[in-house]
């Protein structure tokens, strides 16, 4: 049973055991969502849920401070990270490990005072079943409504957490297991404030959970995830692939890391726009109008005509209006006030978004962009991109990480304290005391204005294909 499997791949994870490359990259995909984390801090997202903790522990809430039981910090952490919509993410399954396998983890690190080469092996065994169950039920689960993080999120939180408390193989079954019945989230919820981002949060703590209850001596169904998982989740499970090269071949690699805010969808848009912009010297007044072209699934979570600024971070329009306008697209930028800008409404009016059956063909293998700009003295240009920057075949570097984490950390730790956070967590196999890195993640003057360039700054430099346009239909 694929349970059993997985737990016990849980139970051996250590951090001898990861490739040097597997490792580097989950150092610099935790690095990302403490950025992330900070950033949903900086903005007050995690205002409404505050109150409601109880503060009977010593796990940190990122920008808080500490004092937190380790559900408490992984529900708060995860929802104030997620609400972002700024960590890493997989197109093969439509989700955001991240937020959800390293919250759990790192809260119960701290409680353990484990070490950093412990939370390295416990993330690395959280994203192995999150992405390998994914990739089973992307992307039948999202046609169905699910929201695929909230779905994954319980069983990989709790597989990290069961790595963290050093579960043997059966109790990690057994907290695999129980988590598969504790997490779902519908795509619907995307489209409410931040209810999104809760049920993600809510899947993060139940990964929690179901370790606890598993190391307390509490079992799971063991056949969960063929005869109940998939069939609830999806209509047509992929399991043959599972278990393929578990254990020696790492997925970890094929997630993305993002340079923009907003839903992913619209990061392959606004990268095309941009660099056909700059290929051509187009200034944005030149603008008569921009048609986009993306695939189906991308379409389907587009929201046209946003009402707030929830529904902008899922606004292909929204986000090319601000590249457009502002230079960047900030998470600092997703306002109300920016929304509402009669600037941002007229460039949000010349765009359209389509679907494109070619683009579709290539789905998940590519989430490219095809673009067509129209200028007011009736030239036109088409551009388009195989994959946004940060995918696996457009990968950032090691400094755009950085720099993306130090424009936020900055700003709410101060310059000399977000550099030693990311001084830790790039050298995190020396750490021995994880509160090492979470005593230093309370914000010192948290600000709800945006920075300067924002986290996404950085320009783009992939090449896409550009040519003038012939006429006829795009």
């Amino acid at each position: 049973m694929l349970a059993n499997d997985l737990g016990a791949f849980v139970a051996e994870s250590r951090y001898d055991a990861l490739p040097r490359q597997v490792a580097e990259a989950l150092k610099l995909r935790i690095l990302d969502l403490l950025a992330a984390g900070l950033a949903g801090h900086g903005l007050g997202h995690h205002a409404s849920l505050m109150p409601l903790m109880e503060g009977a522990g010593c796990a940190a809430i990122w920008g808080a401070g500490t004092g937190f039981a380790p559900r408490e910090a992984a529900l708060v952490n995860s929802f104030t990270a997620h609400s972002t919509f700024l960590e890493d993410g997989s197109r093969h399954t439509g989700g955001h490990p991240s937020s959800v396998v390293v919250p759990g983890a790192l809260a119960l690190a701290e409680t353990r005072r484990a070490s950093g080469r412990e939370l390295i092996a416990a993330v690395a065994a959280g994203y192995e079943v999150f992405l390998r169950l994914g990739r089973a039920i992307y992307p039948s689960t999202v046609r169905r409504g699910f929201q695929s993080t909230g779905v994954l999120g319980a069983p990989a939180s709790a597989a990290s957490c069961a790595s963290m408390l050093r579960l043997d193989a059966r109790r990690a079954t057994h907290a695999i297991a129980i988590g598969c019945s504790l997490g779902s989230g519908l795509k619907e919820a995307l489209k409410a404030s931040r209810s999104g981002a809760l049920q993600v949060a809510r899947s993060c703590e139940a990964g929690v959970l179901a370790a606890q209850l598993a190391q307390a001596g509490e079992t799971g169904a063991e056949g969960i995830i063929e005869d109940g998982f998939v069939g609830a989740f999806c209509d047509d499970a992929h399991l043959d692939g599972v278990l393929d090269g578990l254990g020696s071949e790492f997925r970890v690699p094929e997630t993305y890391l993002k340079l923009h805010a907003g839903c992913r969808g619209s990061h392959a848009p606004v990268d095309v726009v941009q660099q056909m912009m700059r290929a051509n010297r187009i200034v944005p007044q030149d603008i008569a109008d921009i048609s986009l072209y993306v695939d189906s699934v991308t379409l389907a979570g587009e929201v046209v005509d946003p009402r707030d600024a929830a529904q902008a971070r899922f606004s292909i329009a929204f986000a090319i209006a601000l590249a457009l306008l502002e230079g960047a697209v900030s998470v600092f930028d997703y306002t109300e006030e920016r929304l509402h800008d009669p600037r941002m409404r007229a460039m949000m009016g010349r765009i359209r978004v389509e679907a494109d059956p070619a683009l579709d063909a290539r789905y998940p293998r590519e989430r490219g962009a095809r673009a067509r700009i129209t200028l007011v003295d009736g030239r036109c240009y088409e551009g388009s991109i195989g994959n946004a920057r940060g995918e696996p075949e457009n990968p950032l570097d090691r400094a755009d990480i950085e720099a993306k984490f130090l424009g936020i950390a900055a700003r709410m730790l101060g310059p000399a304290a977000a550099a030693t956070i990311r001084d830790l967590a790039l050298n995190l196999e020396r750490v021995d005391d994880m509160r090492r890195l979470t005593a230093g993640l309370e914000c010192r003057a948290a600000s709800r204005a945006a920075p300067p360039g924002g986290e996404g700054a950085a320009a783009a430099h992939a090449q896409p294909s550009i040519q003038p346009a012939t006429g006829g239909p795009p």
